[in-house]
């Protein structure tokens, strides 16, 4: 059974899948195992990809959508998505995916799982959203297939691959599993952008280049410094914005989302880098995804006057 929002049967102009998540705040102890110990406390945000690539999208004047799985008591996760007209097709699970993220005083993040929804599948995206312009695939914690991306093959398909990259121990620390390259990145389709952070990759060189040819377009973020935008394998650095940091959290999907959506209107990486840039520096000066910009204000601060 599922829960949806809309009556429309036209593709959105971007589609992002993956699960919606509970990012738990401080107070909650890593000994909480399951999302629905970490609800009775109240203390936790919505996240996870869609929730942040959704809204960046929507913000950014293109119809989003997500597809995503979570406990039927937990849909309220999708209220800010759901606020601002994007659709929803929420397929019920027994459980939702949840996270607790620890930064230090560098911003390096500390994560540990406290529960997994339900895997999901091609065959759960509503058939005229498959046609959508803009796919992302968003995945939080190994919830999609690895042949997912060999079913968009006419659209941008924009990546970002860290769900596929993690791994957990059972105290539900959060690992990075760069290597070996995860099966859904093995061979992508030729229409791909990957986004990826350099921390995804353990800033190891080796692996740094390994991940660079893994697509015509990929672009690796390295937090407030320059992007490293690799185009067939050879890189450009794309200065980041400054930025008064108060929640880092959710943006690299902020700049992946805006990436997409602004390499899709220009052709231009390099632009497309900036702007998402621009996108992220206004995503992390607020709380969650209170300051994720509308188009007018990322103008503004690549014009200089944020």
């Amino acid at each position: 059974m599922a829960y949806d929002n809309y009556s429309t049967g036209a593709a959105p102009d971007y589609l992002v899948i993956g699960h919606v998540t509970k990012d738990l705040l401080a107070g909650i102890s890593s000994s909480d195992s399951s999302s629905e110990g970490a609800s009775s406390h109240g203390s936790y945000v919505p996240g996870g990809t869609v929730t942040y690539a959704a809204l960046t999208a929507q913000r950014l004047g293109l119809q989003a959508a997500i597809v995503t799985a979570c406990r039927p008591e937990d849909i309220a996760l999708l209220a800010p998505a759901q606020a601002e007209g994007i659709w929803v097709h929420a397929l019920a699970s027994p459980h939702t995916t949840a996270f607790r993220n620890i930064y230090d005083e560098r911003g390096q993040r500390t994560q540990f799982i406290a529960g997994q929804a339900s895997p999901l599948r091609y065959e759960h995206v509503p058939p005229p959203w498959r046609a959508a312009p803009i796919v992302h695939l968003g995945p939080v914690a190994q919830e999609l297939p690895p042949d997912l991306p060999q079913r968009f093959l006419n659209c941008l398909l924009g990546i970002t691959p860290q769900g596929w990259m993690r791994s957990w121990q059972n105290n539900g620390r959060v690992e990075h599993s760069a290597y070996p390259v995860p099966p859904a990145l093995r061979v992508l389709p030729a229409n791909t952008v990957l986004v990826l952070s350099i921390e995804d990759l353990g800033h190891d060189p080796a692996l740094l280049e390994v991940y660079t040819g893994l697509a015509p377009l990929v672009v690796v973020t390295q937090g407030a410094r320059n992007a490293l935008v690799y185009r067939h394998s050879e890189g450009v650095e794309v200065p980041a914005f400054p930025a008064q940091a108060l929640d880092p959290t959710g943006a690299g999907d902020v700049f992946a989302a805006a990436l997409f959506v602004r390499y899709r209107e220009t052709g231009d990486p390099v632009q497309a880098a900036r702007f998402a840039h621009a996108a992220a520096a206004w995503s992390i000066e607020g709380a969650g995804t209170s300051t994720i910009p509308r188009r007018k204000a990322v103008e503004l601060r690549m014009s200089g006057n944020p």
